[in-house]
């Protein structure tokens, strides 16, 4: 069993939307880039902190119904699995000075966003697995 290294979190509302947020403040020419919400975990904290810790600070909000959903490999020179949950939210969002905005979307939106690496494929992952 590889040790977790980074944690991320699909938000989903009762229709299977996902929440993804727009990440890349600061110089104009930067890239915009959506993805979901996470972060590597810190100490010793478990996964399940790391993503309430996450959802606290990026949408001042509370996680519910937090499930593992997959793991992934991750490239690179840090050998560790990325873990995905699962969750849904049930209050209004406030967000992180960090996040552009928020957006909610189906599986048929999916391509009209550019996405951070590995996110595309994660939120494909879990539309698949909803079907």
């Amino acid at each position: 069993m590889s040790k977790i290294i980074k944690c991320s979190v699909i938000i989903y509302d009762d229709y299977n939307n996902v929440l993804i947020a727009e990440r890349g403040k600061g110089k104009k020419d930067s890239p915009k880039l959506w993805g979901i919400f996470g972060r590597n975990l810190r100490g010793k904290e478990d996964g399940e902190t790391c993503i309430s810790k996450v959802v606290d600070k990026d949408l001042t909000c509370t996680i519910f119904d937090l499930v593992p959903f997959k793991q992934y490999p991750l490239a690179g020179e840090e050998e560790g699995v990325h873990q995905v949950f699962t969750g849904k939210i049930r209050e209004m969002v406030s967000l992180h000075k960090e996040l552009n905005r928020v957006k909610w979307i189906g599986e048929r939106e999916i391509d009209n966003y550019d996405f951070a690496e590995g996110e595309k494929e994660i939120i494909v992952d879990f539309f698949n697995s909803v079907k």
